[in-house]
Order: C-alpha cells, then structure tokens, then sequence
C-alpha cells in the first residue's frame, strides 16, 4: 500500500504534463487577472500613479487663479475702467462665454492634433500669460485700458476654456482602464481640489483688493497678480510630472467627425426631400457603401462580411443618442442665464447693501459668492444620503428629469428672492428725476436759525443745521420737485427766524434743467447752489462718499501757515472774497492730540486737482467758494485738516513727515453707515460771542446710507446652491448615462457650451431690453427657465 501510494503521488508523466501547458498558453488572461485592482486603501495608495498629484495641484492652482480673477473682476470694470453697472455686466458675461466656448476648440486639438499633453501644458502657459497681461495693465493705468484688459482677459477665456475638458480625463489615463475604485476615487479628490481652489480663491482675493497700494485706497494689481502666480506655478507643476505621466497619442477628433456627420446629414435631408427614413440622421448614410469605407472594410479584415457590419451604422446611432441629449439640454442655456449672474448682477446688487456683519468684520460684495462653493459641498451629500433617499422611501422616485425640472424652479426662485431683496436695497437709492423735472433741496446751514422758503407757490419749513431730504427707508420726502422742461429759472424766497446774523427775508434765483437733482444752500456768508453728487460708492469697500462746499475765505486763514499753502490765497487782492482751495484731509478723530498720520492711520484727502470755484451770492456782492468731488471715507469719526505735500508725492499715500498740515478747528465729520451720499458745508463762525466756535460746519445727506445686511443674500444663494445640485449635477450625470461611448467628449463640449449659449443670452437680454432697475430686471429672469 505504501508503495502503491508512493507510486501514484510520485510519478512523473512527460506527455501529461506538455499537455496542460499548452493548455495553459491558450488560456488569455484578462486585464483584471494580469493585474488586478487593489481593494485597500494602502494597496491603492501603494500602487496610486504619483503624476496625478501634479495634475491634482495643478488643478487646485488654476481653479484658484481663475475665480480669483473672476470673483473682482465685476468691481474692476465699475472702479478702474469706470463702465457702467450694465456695461460692466455685458464685459463680464462676454469674458463668461469666450471661457465656455473656447472648450470646444482645446478637445479639437487634444483629439485631433496634439494629445492632451501637449495641449493643456501650451494653453497653459497662454493662460499664465493672460494673467499676466491683466495684472500688468492694472498697473500701468489708463495708458492701456481697456484695451490691454481686455487683450488679457481674452487670452485667459481661450486658456482656461481650452484645457477645461482635457485635465479631468489626462488625469483618469494614468490608471489602468479596469481600476476603477481608484479612478472614481481621483475624480472625487480632483473634483475636491476644485472647489477648494475656488473657496479659497473667492475668500481671498478680494480682500487683497482693499489693501491701499501705489497710493490707491485699493489693490487691484494685487487681486490679479496673486492668481497670475498661481497660474504660472500651475504650469511648472504640471511641467513637472511630464517625464512619468501616461500619453495616449491623440485618434481621431470625434467632435469634428459627429459635426461633419450632422451637416451631411442635414444636407442629405433637404437634398433628397420627400425620402422617408426613421430618424433625419438617417439620412447620413445616402449613398453609403462600405465597400469604399475603411472602417467598415477594416471590421471586414477582422472576420466580418462587408456590410455585415457597418461601422457608420454604428457612428449614426451613437448620434442619435447625443441628439436625444441634446433635446434634454435645450432648457439648460436658461439655467446657466440665471446661475452665472452671480458674478454680474448679485455682486452689484451686493454693493449697494450693508457689508458690516459686526464691528470690525465685513462679508465683502465679491466674498458672497463664497456661499455657493460651500453649500454646494455641504449639499451634494445631504441629497445623495438624504433627501433622494427619503423621497424614493415614501415612493417619490427622483428621476433626472424630475430632479432638473425642480432645480430649475429652485434657480427662478433665487431670482424671485433676488428681486424682492432689490425692492428693499432700491429704497436706499437715489431717484432720478424724469427729463422735464428737478428735484432740489434746501440746506440751512445756520447753527441756530430756522429758514422758511417759498418757491412756486410751495413753502417748506428747514429747520437749524438741517436740510430737505429724500429717504425712502423713513419714508419721508420734503424734496422741492419744479417741472422745468428744458431749463427754467426758479426764485426762492428765504423768510428767517432766531439768531440769524441780520437776515431776515431775502431772494434766490436759480437756474435748473430737468432730469438732475440739485441743492440750494443758505449760509451766514451766502447763497450758493449746485449738482447733487448722487452717485452711491461702489467699491465696495463699505465706504461713504462726503463733497465739500468750502467756505473759507482766505482771510480766515491768513495768519496761519496753511494761508500760504494756497495759490489763490497767495495772489487774492480780497482775502475775504476768496476761498481756501487747497488739499483738506480727513483723519481719524483725536481730542487731545490732532494729527495726521497717513500711512498709519485713516487718511482721506480732498486734492486741489478736483476742486471747481463757484460764485456764492451774498446781500453785499458775490464772493467764490470751493466745491470739492466727492471722496470716499470708511465707518469712523474725523477731523478736517489744511494739508500741503512738501513735495510731488504723486499717487503715492504721504509719510507724515511728507507733509505740512493744520488743524481745522471745531469741525467733525463722522460716518456711522456704508453707501451714504453727503455733502458736507463748512464756513467761519461770524457770531462775536466769546464762546463761540470758530467754524460752523453742517452734513446734508444726499442719499441714505445702505440699509439692508449683505446677509440677506445668503437665502438666494442657497436657493440658486440647491438649484446646482438638482440642475447642473444631476444634468451632466444623465447626459453622460444617455450618451454613446463614443459620444462622452462630444457630450462634455455641448454641456460647457449650454453655459455660453446661458451668458449670451444675459447679454442679448440686456442690449434689447435696457431695464434700469435691477428689481425689475431680477423678476424678468425669473422667468427665464419657465
């Protein structure tokens, strides 16, 4: 027995075993056996192609760089190149669709031509390049604008749109086809890299733009040179991986294909009208045969029959799956008209609304957009886990369709919300009159003396130190409203009441024209009148804009050094009959010690350079004062200053040691709110009492300040946040489901084009139909998706 057993475990049979290899050798072994994916994380972090961490941080790089930009990209427009809301709104929606069509031409040349490689490393470099230019024509000023802006902002819509479909899929080439855990898991950490880029981008950049720099109270260059960095670090990251990344040479341009095959099919159509097929794309295939296809004669070299098989067979289904895609997609434009606006419209709308959300912290107008990054995160997880499941338990199934029409609904109503937010902010605006009216106020500027004032049968009572005002958010107008048509003289009648300085009943004429917002002011020197400055600041920075009317005569003045710091002072052969017309300063307030400190503390000046003398009608004669332009100022309280520069300082912010100043006694000037419109009067005291101050000065608030709390979007941000999720997500997922194989790229370019399509209809809306006021225009696009 133990032999036996011996023998049949230990013999050795020659032919048996030749048998099984070669049974073996015809056995092929599929990519999942030769190697197969790893099911730990430390397996997949072992085997994990480290190049991807250069695609990844490439990816964060640009991400960042791009909506830094864009995020201040609406407020550099308003402020540096001084467009309009609506041009500025037209500029930002045309820069949108440059970046989402020029995709289309970055798959064409990573398909047809060069590789994804080679494509999104050159386009890259063209994109850094952009941001360069851009932050160079900050710079440099308004030698170059716009058209330097606009050469930069170019470059970035083709650079940043031309790599946008290739990184995501260079990316998934560097794992093995059939590793799929681990490309699905680099999809979730790049599209994670994405959002943080953003996030970060958004929080950041704009608060680099309210740094003070090359004597601006803003940074601009900053806000866009930081992104330029990341841009081109962004290029030697990627730069960096290239001798281990993964180069699939490029086939064929798919979308130039499917493209060429709807045009014939089209061509085909009207050509031979009247020929019935089941589906126009059908009609592709007239005259076909595939005896003079390759395709179709290189499936016959692989063992089939010619016509057995028809490759363009095939190729005209896997369009007519990108057709039916399409039909779906055709409300998406719509979406993408609403969704983009954030960038546009909601930052305006921002602007104009109360940035302070506690003393010393403010959400500015371009950090709003911060929300929508962060609830979309918080969000995508709340619906996968959550809410759909919750809904298909109570028997609700959560179709794409179901879940897009919703979204949809969601994005008009982040419109809706957007509208009634704009009907509060507008109460803080200023109204424009119509072409054949004035509105005209009336500033008493005396410190104890109550003027009535009749004009055109109308009578108003101002009372000491105050004005007629038009604010909306107290619901009070005492405004003067005269129809003037193309001009007219007004008389207004002063009758005065206390301690006056003598007056007692004197006239006014003055002359207005329709369409504009004026003021009349009475003071104890005399009459002067002129042009509101109505518009609001839009910095935003959470500042105030203040004008001064000047009412120091040089003679006030003269024995005092601040007397000699002033050209017209010096050559007045009428001390008292000229007024002061050099630099006034506004720094922060000090009982004890008044000084101007500029490069340390607040510092605001009104310069020379924006002054105009006007006439100021007295009962002896006319004398000139000195209407300063409006200059912004911060939340605080201030005292007013003589300021000379010792020397040219240029645009740069002075050192205290840079410049002569004066103390303009008994006059403050304190700002408790953002967005407000004043204009600030100041004249000597002419009472002889011995505790009299030396200077009376007066605020008339052209415009209230804003009212309502920048926190107040957040309630459209999540609306039009939820919208992303159900919409944009959920759209591109059942795209890609419903599409061919072969169609996957072709699908990715129509998806980012529906975003252009979306921004060109922004523009087409805002050229046709000219709506002024923003709540308006707000409940129009609300009906956009309907």
């Amino acid at each position: 027995m133990a032999g036996e057993n011996s023998g049949s475990f230990g013999s050795y049979d020659k032919n048996n075993d030749l048998d099984d290899r070669l049974e073996r050798s015809k056995t092929v072994l599929t990519p999942q056996e030769l190697d197969p994916e790893p099911t730990t994380m430390m397996g997949m972090f072992k085997r994990w192609p480290k190049s991807t961490f250069c695609i990844i941080s490439n990816e964060f790089c640009e991400r960042f760089s791009f909506y830094g930009m864009r995020a201040v990209l609406t407020l550099y427009l308003i402020n540096i190149l001084k467009y309009s809301n609506e041009d500025a709104t037209l500029a930002f929606h045309s820069f949108i669709v440059i970046c989402y069509f020029s995709p289309i031409i970055g798959s064409c040349l990573a398909d047809g031509m060069f590789g994804k490689f080679w494509t999104i490393l050159s386009l890259s470099i063209i994109y850094g390049c952009g941001n360069v230019v851009t932050a160079v024509a900050s710079v440099l000023g308004h030698n170059v604008h716009p058209w330097m802006d606009f050469l930069g902002l170019f470059i970035i819509g083709i650079g940043t749109g031309g790599i946008k479909p290739c990184v995501s899929s260079f990316g998934a080439d560097q794992f093995a086809p059939h590793h799929t855990t681990m490309i699905s898991f680099f999809f979730s950490v790049f599209y994670f890299c994405i959002n943080a880029g953003s996030t970060i981008a958004v929080g950041l950049t704009p608060k680099l733009r309210t740094i003070p720099c090359m004597g601006h109270d803003s940074c601009y260059p900053l806000a866009f040179g930081l992104p330029a960095v990341f841009m081109l670090t962004a290029c030697l990251v990627f730069a960096a991986g290239s001798y281990w990344y993964k180069k699939v040479p490029p086939k064929e341009n798919v979308i130039k294909l499917t493209f060429l095959a709807v045009c014939k099919a089209i061509f085909n159509f009207f050509r031979n009208w009247g020929t019935k097929r089941e589906h126009w794309m059908d009609h592709y295939l007239d005259g076909h045969k595939c005896e003079n296809d390759a395709k179709c004669m290189a499936l016959a070299v692989k063992g089939k029959r010619v016509g057995e098989k028809c490759a363009q067979q095939k190729f005209v289904a896997d369009i007519k799956t990108l057709v039916r895609v399409s039909v779906v997609l055709i409300p998406t434009p719509f979406f993408w008209a609403l969704y983009d606006q954030q960038g546009s419209t909601w930052i305006i709308q921002a602007v104009a609304m109360d940035s302070q959300v506690w003393k010393g912290f403010d959400l500015l107008p371009d950090q709003m957009s911060i929300f929508n990054a962060i609830l979309v995160m918080a969000l995508i997880p709340i619906f996968q886990s959550f809410i759909y499941p919750g809904f298909e338990k109570c028997g609700i199934r959560t179709t794409a369709i179901r879940r897009m029409v919703i979204g949809g609904f969601l994005a008009a109503a982040s419109f809706g919300a957007c509208g009634i937010l704009q009907l509060k902010v507008n109460q803080t605006l200023p109204d424009e009159p119509p072409s054949d009216m004035a509105f005209v106020s009336v500033i008493n500027a005396f410190p104890n003396c109550n003027v009535s004032v009749t004009a055109i049968n109308d009578t108003k009572l101002v009372g000491a130190n105050s004005s007629l005002i038009d604010d909306k958010v107290k619901n009070y107008n005492n405004l003067f409203q005269f129809h003037v048509g193309s001009g007219k003289n007004v008389t207004f009648d002063f009758a005065y009441s206390g301690d006056c300085f003598g007056y007692t009943k004197e006239p006014f004429v003055y002359t207005f024209y329709g369409g504009k917002t004026y003021y009349v002011t009475t003071t104890p020197r005399g009459y002067l009148g002129g042009k509101s400055k109505t518009a609001k600041p839009q910095k935003g920075q959470g500042e105030s804009s203040v004008s001064l009317s000047l009412l120091l005569p040089c003679s006030a003045i003269q024995n005092t050094k601040a007397g000699t710091w002033d050209t017209g002072c010096n050559m007045a052969t009428d001390p008292s009959a000229v007024s002061y017309s050099g630099k006034i300063a506004a720094c922060e307030f000090s009982a004890t010690n008044p000084k101007c400190d500029p490069r340390n503390k607040p510092y605001f000046v009104w310069k020379e350079d924006v002054v105009s003398v006007n006439t100021l009608t007295t009962p002896s004669g006319n004398v000139n004062m000195t209407s300063y332009a409006p200059q912004d100022l911060y939340i605080g309280l201030y005292q007013l200053f003589y300021v000379h520069y010792k020397h040219n300082m240029g645009d740069r912010t002075p050192d205290k040691g840079d410049i002569d100043q004066q103390w303009i006694p008994d006059v403050v000037l304190e700002i408790k709110g953002q967005g407000g419109v004043y204009l600030m009067t100041i004249e000597p005291n002419p009472s002889l009492a011995s505790n009299a101050t030396k200077n009376i000065f007066n605020v008339h608030q052209v415009v209230p300040k804003n009212k309502m709390s920048i926190l107040w979007q957040i309630p459209q941000y999540a609306l039009i946040s939820s919208g992303e999720v159900l919409f944009s997500i959920t759209g591109l997922e059942f795209s890609y489901g419903q599409a061919a194989p072969s169609m996957k790229s072709v699908v990715t370019a129509v998806w980012l084009l529906m975003v252009a399509i979306g921004d060109t209809i922004i523009i087409i809306l805002d050229k046709s139909l000219h709506i002024k006021n923003l709540a308006s225009s707000k409940f129009k696009c609300r009906l956009n998706p309907f």
